[in-house]
């Protein structure tokens, strides 16, 4: 009996590096210039009732942007990659036709939700009364025309993402950071924190046009060629789950973290704006890790669920898993580590108090614990989806049943007891529990998991990182705290240091796959050097 091929990647682990190197400069960048922003918020607001207000209206209009932009890339990229394997010219006429009631349906949830925006205030910050709620709904009403904005750009980005064309969608985010810091640094005050929500708006406006323009070639109507060989074109065939399908995870996602802040929202002021930089901070590295790994093996990850050998596709879903937890434990530990020395170097002044900067820290803790599970469970989602093989809505409703049913246990209990801190520790601890049903399922599901050797190679990453964590606190407990600003900075640069170089020995050490797989890189790019010189 011949032995069922093995699973081939689509494109080399060299240009995975690349390219995922290629998109964390970028969203470095745009972290970056994100944390002066909050800098300068932390700098002129403090933690107080009228930031939690720009925070909670924020998350509930830019949020919704990011999961529009999720949604709609988790749709439209399965079959725009099959239109890239069959060497098809990509056009977004050739999207699959049942995106215009997903349209149409979200025109009408908008404009509703522009006409009583109190409404949205009262059912995602039932703690906010008074002036707080209005100058919420407030900022809300400015800041929902981002949502069809984020709309059709998420459309021209998923099909540059599919041609691993980065630069232009990612790009624009920096336009639209660098705006609000201008307006920030040298505006406010005299202006107030409307101008904040204004702003945005703006920013989001300036930064569409350019995308349009950089990506017009798919976006103009086709010519019409005279040729009676070329066949009229067609749009795309569907594959993967659909729009529920999409719906359903995308909301998942979405819900959770409204929670943790509706939650937030009840507690004292300024736990809004501590979650809000706790979560801030954490897309600084481990974040911008994550995402940006998701964003270049996506398309590998849909390439491998869509084979006809299951146990190839089970097999590309186990890589994409381990490349994901191997990247994202170092970056967790250190952001764990260093979480006070952080949130005291960068918000530690102005009306930002000790208070607030320890509540920050706890929040910066739990959701860098949080990151660790969350890469591998958000693979077992998007395989899911991709899978043509069998529909994918009972298993995703299943797995994001359990984790709001986690995730509003957890809350309730943490929240009344340890405040901001205690809802991020319970977000982790709920990722964590939805991470073990979502891996439960993909082996019902898949059939193919290998599962002792996957826990071995976890194990060894886990092993590795806790020996890391060991080294990173051996030197927070010898060397004093320092209470400089540049020292502070030069200490979390050395415990950076100190866990990458602990986490990379203790790998090797334990015979990690990856890291036989990372040398090879090196030792190409070495070798390439060598030949040029």
């Amino acid at each position: 009996m011949t032995a069922p091929a093995a699973y081939r990647p689509r494109s080399s682990m060299r240009t995975l590096v690349r390219s995922a190197g290629v998109v964390s400069a970028i969203r470095g960048l745009d972290f970056g210039l994100s944390f002066l922003v909050s800098v300068l918020l932390a700098n002129r607001f403090g933690a107080s009732g009228q930031l939690d207000a720009f925070f909670l209206a924020r998350r509930t209009t830019v949020g919704f942007a990011d999961t529009i932009r999720k949604l709609i890339g988790q749709v439209v990229l399965p079959p725009v990659m099959a239109a890239v394997d069959r060497g098809q010219p990509l056009s977004i006429y050739l999207l699959p036709r049942r995106i215009g009631w997903f349209l149409l349906v979200f025109a009408l949830v908008l404009a509703a939700a522009m006409l009583a925006p109190d409404r949205l205030v009262g059912l995602f910050a039932p703690g906010f009364r008074g002036a707080q709620a209005t100058l919420t709904a407030r900022m809300m009403t400015i800041m929902l025309p981002l949502l069809p904005i984020a709309v059709v750009a998420s459309f021209l980005a998923a099909i540059l993402q599919a041609r691993r064309r980065y630069l232009l969608s990612e790009g624009t985010n920096l336009v639209q950071r660098a705006m609000l810091l201008l307006v920030l640094a040298l505006l406010v005050p005299p202006l107030g924190i409307v101008a904040g929500a204004w702003t945005m708006l703006a920013s989001g406006v300036v930064g569409f046009l350019i995308l349009l323009a950089g990506a017009w070639s798919i976006v103009r109507p086709p010519a019409a060629v005279p040729s009676v060989a070329t066949p009229p074109a067609k749009p795309m065939p569907t594959a993967g789950g659909g729009i529920v399908a999409a719906l359903v995870i995308n909301a998942y996602f979405q819900a959770t973290t409204l929670l943790d802040f509706a939650f937030a929202s009840t507690a004292a002021d300024g736990a809004v704006a501590s979650l809000e930089y706790g979560s801030r901070l954490v897309s600084l590295v481990p974040g911008l890790v994550m995402s940006s790994l998701a964003t270049v093996l996506a398309p590998e990850l849909i390439h491998a669920v869509q084979q006809s050998d299951r146990r190839a596709a089970a097999a590309g879903i186990q890589r994409f898993q381990r490349i994901s937890v191997f990247a994202q434990l170092p970056v967790s530990v250190g952001m764990m580590l260093g979480a006070p020395l952080m949130v005291g170097a960068l918000f530690g002044h102005g009306a930002f108090g000790a208070q607030a900067i320890a509540t920050a820290a706890a929040c910066t803790t739990g959701y860098a614990a949080a990151q660790i599970f969350l890469a591998p469970s958000s693979a077992i989602t998007s395989a899911i989806y991709a899978d043509p093989h069998a529909s994918p809505l009972a298993d995703l409703i299943r797995i994001a049943l359990a984790g709001l049913i986690m995730r509003v246990a957890a809350l309730a209990l943490a929240a009344p007891l340890w405040g901001a801190g205690g809802i991020a520790w319970a977000a982790a601890i709920a990722t964590a529990g939805t991470f073990v049903v979502a891996q439960a399922v993909a082996v019902r599901r898949f059939h193919h998991f290998a599962t002792g050797p996957q826990i071995v190679d976890l194990a060894r990453s886990a092993l590795s990182a806790a020996v890391a964590a060991l080294a990173g606190t051996a030197l927070l407990w010898l060397v004093p705290a320092p209470h400089a600003l540049w020292g502070q900075l030069l200490l979390l640069a050395l415990l950076g240091v100190v866990v990458l170089l602990a986490y990379a020995a203790a790998a090797i050490a334990l015979h990690v796959p990856e890291v036989a797989q990372v040398r090879e890189i090196v030792g190409k790019l070495l070798a390439k050097r060598r030949r040029r010189a």
